[in-house]
């Protein structure tokens, strides 16, 4: 039993690894897609919607891990607090550097946030009956699907993930479920600081560059997570700079636009076959003048946005029966 008290397992680093190589996959598939040079379809699928919440609910899981694994031999709450406070500070950095970059979808309560959060009040529950764990993880994980309340979407409360509405933002990981995730964790930590881990993960030790690297990577996750990302973006950046990504034709089905103006045409009365001709004319009028790409990322300028307004009052004179002159 003090064998494995004391033990470090290579293997959950590597864990550690595997999820942050899954996280680079995941953010460059968003770069390219942010640069135009994928169909903006791709990461709008369910599909990767749910790689990044699978990438994100091992994040999670590790850390509730990781903070039992830790105070297997008595908690250190100095250490401990330290470390909540470290990425706290980086859960404010990121906050403010997207919130230059994206001020229109800023990450406010992103994984870093939850992460902060939940080891916090994670700490009163390291030592407490198993049950009670197992309890409060499953009323997290199953609260948000059996509550939702408009006047919890409001920003005070929204973090708690019980709103009717997610908020716009490039990373939204609220308490509620996410936080009973990392509690089921922390009591798989308590199994691994109890018996060890199954063979071959226990004795498995990393011999080609690869499993040394995930080893390296799993322990200096939190580095890692906080360059990777602005490291990407500046790559494909340049990468869309040099290679000029294709203009976007909104009348192409993955572009969503046509289905976004015909719906909002249609509730606002319009006649649904004038409201599709209408829309193919501001389509291909936008296109035409090199605006599709601005237009489909809603990133218009104030001289664009004018011209778009100009286009979009044409084609509907055009199409709109005019009353006969006196």
């Amino acid at each position: 039993m003090e064998q494995i008290a004391t033990k470090r397992w290579p293997a959950l680093d590597a864990g550690r690894g595997l999820a942050l190589v899954a996280m680079f996959i995941f953010h460059f598939c968003w770069d390219l897609a942010y640069f135009r040079l994928t169909p903006e379809a791709f990461t709008d699928s369910a599909g990767f919607h749910g790689f990044g919440h699978g990438i994100a609910a091992s994040f999670v899981f590790i850390a509730g891990l990781g903070l039992t694994l830790a105070a297997r031999n008595g908690l250190d709450l100095h250490n401990a607090l330290m470390r909540i406070g470290l990425i706290a500070v980086a859960a404010l950095g990121v906050t403010a550097v997207t919130y230059l970059i994206f001020p229109d979808a800023f990450i406010w309560f992103g994984i870093l946030h939850l992460l902060a959060l939940g080891s916090a009040l994670s700490l009163p529950l390291l030592f407490a009956p198993a049950w009670l764990v197992a309890s409060i993880a499953l009323v997290a994980l199953a609260l948000p699907l059996l509550l939702s309340e408009p006047a919890l979407d409001a920003p005070l409360w929204q973090w708690l993930g019980l709103g009717t509405h997610p908020p716009i933002t490039n990373d939204w990981r609220p308490l509620l479920p996410w936080f009973g995730v990392m509690l089921l964790g922390l009591l798989a930590g308590r199994a691994i600081a109890a018996k060890g881990l199954p063979q071959p993960l226990d004795s498995w030790q990393p011999k080609s560059i690869f499993g040394r690297s995930l080893v390296w990577g799993g322990r200096h996750t939190l580095v890692l997570y906080l360059t990777h990302q602005p490291v990407l973006f500046a790559l494909v950046f340049v990468g869309a700079t040099l290679t000029a990504p294709r203009e976007v034709d909104l009348l192409g089905a993955q572009s969503g636009f046509m289905r976004g103006c015909e719906t909002q045409c249609v509730t606002t009365g319009g006649e649904a076959g004038l409201c599709t001709r209408a829309c193919s004319c501001i389509a291909q009028e936008a296109t035409d003048k090199g605006m599709g790409r601005a237009v489909a990322r809603n990133q218009l300028t104030l001289e664009e946005q004018t011209k778009f307004n100009d286009i979009t009052k044409a084609c509907l004179r055009r199409l709109t029966p005019q009353p006969p002159a006196p």
